[in-house]
């Protein structure tokens, strides 16, 4: 079961908002695809179903960074909202997850939350890691490159991050 990307980074925000640990748009983006990897390396399921894309500072979620892009660097205070095909209304989303499952994923991301962007982008960008493949596929740039589940298992089968 895949979960809406959107309803993982206001899980994420509301964790780190409840430890008082202020996130932006781009420890966002790396703590919830830690999350996805941890996830796909456990259960050999995703997480999320969204594209990542190997970007210059990492990879990302473009919905995520849509989202939040008019924070720039600073912490984001609002969460990620749809537009409910029935009503017409924006609403927040929510992950709709059994509490166990919720207490998982929240214990998980407090191990990556209390790194800084830059210790984030850090880890993303170990060489031989998924990331690092996109990026510099045969030694030349390729960004916007799409992170694929089959070469985060192969990068990550011999994790070097944990």
């Amino acid at each position: 079961m895949t979960i809406d990307v959107r309803s993982i980074a206001n899980l994420v925000l509301d964790v780190a908002e409840s430890d008082g640990t202020p996130v932006t748009n781009l420890s966002l983006n790396k703590v919830i695809y830690f999350l996805h990897v941890e996830t796909l390396m456990e259960s050999n399921l995703p997480l999320v179903s969204s594209k990542i894309e190997a970007w210059k500072y990492g990879p990302v979620f473009r919905e995520i960074y849509s989202q939040f892009k008019n924070y720039g660097d600073r912490a984001i205070t609002g969460r990620a909202t749809f537009i409910n095909r029935n009503s017409g209304e924006v609403e927040v989303c929510r992950v709709d997850l059994p509490e166990h499952m919720v207490n998982a994923l929240s214990e998980k991301c407090r191990k990556y939350l209390h790194l800084t962007a830059y210790q984030l982008v850090n880890l993303s960008h170990v060489s031989g890691g998924a990331w690092d493949k996109v990026f510099n596929h045969d030694g030349k740039s390729n960004p916007g490159m799409s992170i694929t589940n089959e070469i985060i298992k192969d990068s990550f089968a011999h994790p070097t991050f944990n």
